[in-house]
């Protein structure tokens, strides 16, 4: 899900009134429709709700670029990143802030291959399908099984997921709903999504206990809070999941 960018760091605007104990580094990435560069400009759904947040909270961010998909825990671990976006709450000694947005996979197919008729995941399995995904859900269920199998063909950006759908190198695309949507709008590339019920959940902020403190996440968690109780964020979310028939 990374691409390369020409700058390594891009920051926004420091505000008066820091509500944070340090500036928030960031890792860029190119995940359209969430976080992309318009010309000069940073945007997407995740960048306007983290900016929304860190308005509100009083903190400044500072993005950085050219960091490698894989190596953002361990940076993240050793205080040279201090906020990871999208990351799914776990049972870990991890520092998350409150949720603040769902997150949504979803099967897709090429349209026109009559396989919408498929119901399950032991239904995708059985019928021998191979299938295109990220390292993002590696570790689910479902993908574990088609790894026993050898039927997975690995991608690192959606674009790149939907070539390999569109070359036949794959028969099934699992990934993020918006994402592949979104990717294979650009590529003019039609779809079936298959009508397969696939663990749903949330995705929060992940903080550096290294470099930032209780208050930090405190303070995260009190925005987070209060834009929710005003539907600042749920307008930012339905502004840009329009569309796409998501909730």
């Amino acid at each position: 899900m990374w691409r390369r960018v020409l700058v390594a760091v891009l920051c926004w605007p420091v505000w008066v009134h820091a509500g944070c104990s340090r500036a928030l580094r960031v890792p860029f990435e190119d995940w359209r429709p969430y976080s992309y560069m318009d010309g000069t400009r940073h945007t997407g759904l995740e960048t306007e709700l983290l900016d929304a947040v860190a308005r509100e909270a009083g903190c400044r961010v500072v993005y950085v670029g050219d960091v490698p998909h894989n190596r953002r825990q361990l940076l993240l671990s050793n205080g040279q990143l201090d906020l990871l976006l999208a990351a799914t709450p776990k049972a870990d000694a991890g520092w998350y802030t409150q949720p603040y947005r769902d997150e949504r996979l979803s099967l897709f197919v090429r349209a026109g291959e009559g396989r919408d008729a498929l119901r399950s995941v032991d239904d995708v399995l059985r019928s021998g399908l191979r299938l295109i995904t990220h390292r993002g859900p590696a570790n689910a269920p479902t993908v574990q099984e088609f790894i026993a199998r050898g039927q997975v063909a690995w991608f690192e950006t959606y674009a790149r997921g939907i070539e390999l759908l569109q070359q036949q190198r794959g028969d099934v695309l699992l990934g993020d709903r918006l994402a592949v949507l979104h990717a294979a709008g650009a590529a003019r590339l039609s779809l079936t999504e298959l009508p397969v019920p696939l663990v749903q959940g949330v995705v929060a902020y992940r903080l550096s206990p290294k470099t930032l403190t209780e208050s930090d996440l405190q303070t995260l968690n009190a925005a987070i809070l209060r834009l929710e109780a005003r539907g600042d964020l749920r307008r930012i979310r339905a502004r840009w999941l329009a569309g796409a028939d998501a909730p």
